[in-house]
């Protein structure tokens, strides 16, 4: 890309930034170790769940025709098995009744079949498809890979990020690359610093954004991508989340922090010709309430904020009752 003279859009600077190309590294972990990372590839079920005929409740098994006619005043004697939920039902038996529908061998209602019992397959068909390549595994997804027998998935990894901050900024730093489940390497594939070096080269020198884009800039150290962000608390957290996440997390296929519709409750202003990335908190369900006065700094704001929503340069912003969208920081 031929360097820029004037301060590049944001939509210029996600341009760039999708046009680096990485190779994408895998690893093949447990369940356990996957959760939070996307699959490389799909996942099929192996088998079927439940493999056999299973109580849905504890009970007692038994043969639901052989249950015919009973009821409180007339108890039917019958030949009953004890099971607990999870157990595979026992040969001849088609349902399970609650243990105190059964007084001392007697069956007390009629049992219709299936009653109490999960059907094989009924939960998930052998070769079903359980995930999609992609998929970002949930804590609760281990239950069905652990359940199915799976003991290994591939997934992929995201950019290896390298580059040096402030000492104040650090912490900040490892916990964005936490959340976007990537790791420091001197020699990463990326470089996202607040500081320059003789040498480095600028296709993008500023970006319009607001607040910090028009410090950062998009080059390259040698052979290796860079990203400069700004040295403040404020714009260094909104320009990785609005360039350097776009970037690692698309590489690891984790997609975008959540976005979801909020009402204002106060009209949020902004200028003619910056992307304004404005700090909001939400008060409610579906409500958010902009923090007014932000722009430069800002820990505390931080701290205040859930998130923010991003106004185009075209708009001057929006009216309270409102509805926009709120990219939000740590979900």
């Amino acid at each position: 890309m031929a360097a820029f003279v004037e301060h590049a859009s944001l939509e210029q600077a996600h341009a760039w930034l999708d046009g680096l190309s990485f190779a994408i590294a895998t690893a093949t972990v447990e369940p356990a170790r996957a959760v939070g990372r996307a699959l490389l590839m799909e996942l099929r079920a192996g088998r079927a769940l439940p493999p056999q005929d299973c109580a849905t409740q504890d009970g007692f098994a038994l043969c639901a025709a052989h249950t015919e006619g009973a009821g409180p005043y007339n108890p039917v004697p019958i030949a009953a098995i004890p099971v607990a939920a999870g157990d595979t039902m026992p040969p001849g038996t088609d349902a399970v009744l609650p243990v105190d529908l059964l007084e001392a061998g007697h069956v007390l209602e009629v049992a219709a079949p299936g009653e109490g019992v999960a059907r094989a397959g009924s939960e998930l068909a052998h070769g079903a498809l359980l995930f999609p390549a992609g998929h970002v595994l949930r804590p609760t997804d281990v239950a069905v890979l652990t359940e199915l027998g799976l003991d290994a998935v591939t997934i992929r990894f995201g950019l290896t990020v390298g580059g040096s901050v402030p000492a104040a900024l650090d912490a900040l730093r490892q916990a964005l690359m936490a959340r976007d489940q990537c790791q420091f390497d001197a020699d990463g594939d990326i470089i996202v610093t607040t500081r320059a070096e003789p040498g480095d080269r600028w296709d993008i020198q500023g970006v319009a954004l607001r607040p910090g884009g028009l410090l950062c800039r998009c080059g390259w150290r040698g052979r290796t991508p860079l990203l400069l962000l700004p040295r403040d608390w404020l714009g260094f957290a909104l320009c990785w989340e609005l360039l350097a996440a776009r970037l690692i997390r698309g590489h690891a296929a984790l997609g975008a922090q959540p976005a979801a519709p909020h009402r204002l409750t106060a009209k949020l202003v902004s200028s003619i010709g910056l992307a304004d990335a404005i700090l909001v908190r939400t008060e409610a369900p579906g409500v958010a309430a902009p923090l007014p006065g932000v722009e430069t700094g800002g820990a505390t704001a931080l701290a205040r904020a859930d998130g923010y929503v991003l106004v185009p340069p075209t708009r001057e912003g929006y009216a309270a009752g409102e509805t926009v969208m709120v990219q939000r920081f740590w979900v």
